[in-house]
């Protein structure tokens, strides 16, 4: 997808949808993924497609280790009093 319409984004249910697409937890999105590489392996077009394009995939996806890093402060233009307006990103 490359943006949503005004449309799109006045339509309560889609958003709502789509919230709970984007917003899963990693357990949920490996799942999801499993489940769509048993598609691959099990459906008779799929398979067609691959052997036609020559593809192959595991049914497994690569596990990678990672560091989450703290994200800091963001600071922002001054307040009305002059103060800085500081915000902490997590």
């Amino acid at each position: 997808m490359t943006g949503l319409t005004d449309a799109m984004r006045a339509d309560f249910r889609l958003m709502k949808d789509l919230a709970g697409i984007l917003h899963t937890n990693a357990e949920a999105k490996i799942k999801e993924i499993k489940n769509l590489m048993t598609h691959f392996k099990t459906n008779a077009k799929c398979q067609e497609k691959q052997k036609l394009w020559h593809l192959q995939f595991n049914e497994n996806p690569t596990e990678l280790e990672g560091f989450k890093y703290q994200a800091g402060k963001l600071l922002m233009g001054p307040t009305a009093s002059g103060s800085p307006n500081t915000f902490d990103i997590e």
